[in-house]
């Protein structure tokens, strides 16, 4: 993936940040991490179960895409 180039959804981004952080659990056992992991899993309709997290996901996202 060329980072200067693609663009992904909201979305996406969660689900990426998901996946890097399984993989470092993978890497460094962490039970912490593996903890806050399991925690932010999606649910069958895509978001996480605790809807202030989502919440919380879209304002980050608005401002790394604001630049703030």
């Amino acid at each position: 993936m060329d980072q200067h180039n693609d663009s992904i959804t909201a979305a996406q981004a969660y689900q990426a940040m998901l996946a890097f952080l399984q993989r470092e659990v993978e890497l460094t056992e962490s039970s912490d991490l593996a903890d806050l992991v399991s925690e932010y899993r999606l649910g069958a309709d895509g978001r996480p179960a605790d809807p202030a997290l989502w919440q919380a996901w879209l304002e980050a996202v608005g401002k790394v895409v604001q630049g703030k």
